[in-house]
């Protein structure tokens, strides 16, 4: 199969799973949100401060769907980055995939790279040759981190991305954090380029395409329109 017909399924079944999330889950017997909001007129803390309102609803009940799609549109970015390094660059899925036991604080936690990348495992040479361009002299190959976008300011997961990238130089892996988004927290992308060679917007999608000799970005823009219908689908919920 094309890879690009590859992509279009993994992002099918990625927004699939979206479609099937219910915004009104948490309230028993309301499926709407006209009956959110008779619920929420007859609810006696709430009633006299006038919630009853679309904008209300759209931000508490749009508010969780929101949530899951930029928690299923970073599963996605994962899941198709890692189909595309493994078709173009000719290494297994299961290869990309690497764990790494580390001491975060007091605690032993395992960290999985998203996309571990060796050298010697490049069976094309001038695909690997590409890829030695992209690897640091003394570096044995490239472990990249995946994100859609980097929204959490929380001191305990920017250590642990901090320490996953000092174990990884540790043992001759360049870090490589790519960060899809534009719009991320400041200081945490700030702190992390002090570890990881960190790309994001475009030059994210830049760095896929230098490795890879694959435009991620294109392929989106070229496939807006499928990519909207399934998104219209799931806005249509309330």
């Amino acid at each position: 199969m094309a890879i690009d017909e590859d992509l279009k399924r993994i992002i099918t079944t990625h927004l699939l799973k979206i479609s099937g999330f219910d915004p009104f889950s948490k309230f028993p017997g309301v499926t709407s949100t006209t009956a959110f909001l008779k619920m929420v007129d007859g609810d006696p803390a709430f009633a006299p401060f006038h919630l009853a309102r679309e904008k209300y609803a759209v931000a508490r009940i749009g508010g969780n769907l929101v949530t899951s799609v930029h928690r299923k549109i970073g599963d996605l970015y994962e899941d198709i980055t890692q189909e595309i390094l493994s078709r173009k660059l000719g290494i297994p899925r299961s290869s990309l995939v690497y764990s790494l036991e580390l001491t975060i604080g007091d605690k032993k936690q395992t960290r999985s790279t998203d996309g571990r990348i060796l050298l010697e495992e490049i069976q094309d040479p001038a695909i690997r040759k590409r890829v030695a361009t992209m690897t640091p002299e003394g570096m044995t190959g490239l472990a990249l981190e995946i994100r859609s976008c980097y929204q959490i300011g929380d001191s305990k997961r920017i250590q642990a991305d901090r320490d996953m990238a000092l174990a990884l130089k540790e043992i001759l892996l360049n870090p490589v954090m790519l960060v899809y988004c534009s719009t991320s927290l400041r200081s945490p992308i700030a702190r992390l380029k002090q570890y990881w060679t960190l790309r994001e917007g475009l030059a994210a999608f830049q760095y896929v395409k230098d490795l890879s000799d694959f435009d991620l970005l294109a392929f989106l823009n070229d496939n807006r329109a499928f990519i909207r219908a399934m998104m219209d689908q799931i806005f249509q919920k309330f």
